[in-house]
């Protein structure tokens, strides 16, 4: 137990350093009221890290169950002390309607969590009218929570040993580098060169330099945050335009980016992924099939619109180009399966992961194949530019259909908590939506998730970001060693 606390005490000091960075926000926007929040935010989580630190030296490297640990407990204190801005601004900052909803601490908690988890939920109705220390907390949260806090510690901590378990429990599948160290250097590089190029393109389309960097870091997070009272609707098409390939560049592997931009790999070698080309073929595909859905005459307005919305959703961005409240359950199931879907491994995306879709239907591939091969066949599947042998392919299969099946289980499971916490004449089509919006860290919302949000359900939905967010299973862990089971 020694070592969880220590890497506990080691992942605190990310908010708290957030928090000191956030100190010239608020006084450069003539916020000094909003200084000692961020000074306690900063000490309360900077205090409790050394104090777990300083008394749990000497322990030896994390394992692989005491990482998954770690990271389930760090992630919901992060997620509590984050809530700390939040929270204090509504009891001592002035009296501003937008900031009475987080006087209760579960809506607070709700605002963190939906934060750090790069989801995009917000029970704001006009963040425009929030204070800038707020906006940029906001932005802030999601952009470090979509490369994942653990990442930030081991880019600026000295390598400790157990440093390979701690980055696997963050939901992470590869590395690019043969040393975490140089992976985690790696990964941060193509985030920030990223995050500054969106940033710069987002203002050449015409959005102002505020909302261009929180838009900006908030999109390549895929996160989904605005500081906009109706997310995107209202931007101009050509700065929509520019947000569709900042979206997807989020969601797509980091491993990807390292061979195409490092190494130089060509894009005909790269083309080899299947989780790639799932990506190309799913994004350009379902635009298609979502415009005819909704049956739009066709004109640009209408069309960059709805390419938006499906990009938003394949990438969990959620940003929001229309009203789907508006939209038909047709139209919502569509978006609905994209949201499920989500990014590649080892991005910024949410969802189940294209390379687990991908590996379910080549398992089926292969197992059509084999039904049909004659007795002395050899049968084989290819798989990013390998022939494997379907046994190989059907247990990687198991493997990603044993993690989507849980994944659907909490979803239902959440839906049907949910019915008992919301209005009887809430739509079931809009409960599955947003239930699904937060298990798979999207943010696109049919407005269930909004100021009026019960404090209950409130919890329930961050409950399933956070879950949805480390992929279950560290969660899982931490239950079963709470029951006193390992």
């Amino acid at each position: 137990m020694r070592e969880v606390l220590r890497g506990v005490g080691f992942l605190l000091h990310v908010p708290g350093l957030m928090a000191l960075l956030s100190v010239p926000v608020a006084w450069l926007s003539g916020e000094a009221w909003a200084l000692p929040g961020l000074l306690l935010t900063a000490l309360a989580a900077l205090g409790s890290g050394q104090a777990l630190i300083w008394t749990t030296r000497g322990v030896g490297p994390f394992r692989r169950y005491q990482s998954m640990l770690i990271a389930a407990i760090s992630w919901a204190l992060i997620a509590l002390v984050g809530a700390l801005p939040f929270w204090l601004a509504a009891l001592f900052g002035p009296n501003l309607a937008t900031l009475n909803s987080f006087q209760s601490p579960a809506q607070a908690i709700f605002e963190s969590v939906s934060g750090f988890t790069s989801t995009g939920l917000t029970i704001i109705a006009h963040p425009s009218e929030l204070p800038m220390h707020l906006q940029w907390w906001r932005s802030f949260s999601q952009w470090v929570g979509g490369i994942g806090v653990i990442l930030l510690l081991l880019a600026i901590l000295p390598a400790e040993r157990g440093a390979l378990n701690l980055y696997f429990s963050e939901a992470r599948e590869e590395k690019i580098l043969p040393t975490v160290k140089s992976t985690v250097r790696a990964i941060w590089l193509i985030y920030v060169g990223y995050t500054l190029v969106a940033i710069g393109l987002l203002w050449l389309a015409g959005e102002p330099v505020w909302r261009a960097v929180n838009h900006g870091m908030t999109a390549i997070a895929t996160g989904g945050f605005t500081i906009t009272d109706d997310s995107v609707m209202s931007a101009s098409v050509p700065v929509k335009i520019v947000y569709i390939p900042i979206m997807i560049a989020g969601a797509i592997s980091f491993l990807v980016h390292y061979r195409l931009i490092v190494e130089r790999v060509p894009l005909s070698r790269l083309w080899q992924l299947t989780e790639l080309r799932l990506m190309v073929w799913i994004t350009a595909g379902g635009a298609v099939a979502l415009w005819l859905e909704r049956g739009l005459p066709l004109e640009v307005g209408g069309l960059v619109d709805t390419v938006f919305v499906w990009v938003s959703a394949i990438t969990t961005t959620g940003f929001a180009a229309a009203d789907l409240s508006r939209w038909s359950d047709a139209a919502l199931l569509l978006v609905l399966l994209a949201v499920l879907m989500g990014g590649m491994t080892g991005s910024t995306g949410g969802g189940v992961k294209l390379l687990r879709v991908g590996l379910l239907l080549k398992d089926l591939l292969s197992q059509l194949r084999s039904l049909r091969a004659t007795p002395h066949e050899m049968v084989t599947v290819q798989h990013d530019g390998q022939r494997l042998p379907p046994d190989e392919v059907a247990n990687l299969g198991r493997i990603a259909a044993r993690l989507v099946g849980i994944f659907m289980l909490l979803w239902l499971l959440g839906v049907f908590t949910l019915l008992h916490l919301l209005p009887e004449d809430t739509r079931l089509a809009h409960v599955f939506f947003d239930t699904a919006s937060a298990l798979f860290n999207s943010g696109l919302s049919t407005g269930l998730a909004g100021p009026g949000l019960d404090s209950a359900a409130a919890l329930v939905l961050s409950l399933l970001m956070l879950l949805g967010r480390l992929e279950i299973f560290p969660l899982l862990v931490l239950v079963a060693w709470v029951m006193g089971r390992r």
